[in-house]
């Protein structure tokens, strides 16, 4: 309970564990999609990605929502992009305000009617 900078704290420690796990997890399939084995590039390339992955797509589409044409998936790519930097900058704009007055987003909404 509290403002939200207040719950981190507040988290059970198993969490944590489950959490760094999965990230793992992911990310290691992220880098075994798209990257070629270490031990098959050149000292003077590493960090090679396979010529046929392109970054941000991991082939997870259950709803076939992914455009055919590169270019229209690129322009998806920059929208998803820019939202998600937009919806950070927001979630910095809750959290500076929480610290500046130690009230939570609903109570600033409700105390400005």
């Amino acid at each position: 309970s509290g403002p939200a900078i207040t719950h981190i704290p507040q988290v059970p420690e198993g969490f944590w564990a489950l959490l760094l796990l999965s990230i793992g997890a992911t990310e290691q399939f992220r880098a075994e999609k798209g990257w070629v084995d270490p031990s098959e590039t050149p000292i003077d390339a590493p960090g090679m990605l396979k010529a046929d992955y392109t970054p941000g797509d991991l082939g997870f589409d259950p709803l076939g929502l992914k455009p055919e044409d590169p270019e229209e998936f690129r322009e998806m790519q920059t929208k998803e992009l820019q939202n998600g930097r937009l919806a950070m900058l927001a979630a910095a704009g809750f959290l500076a305000q929480e610290a500046t007055d130690g009230k939570g987003i609903i109570e600033h909404f409700t105390s400005m009617s």
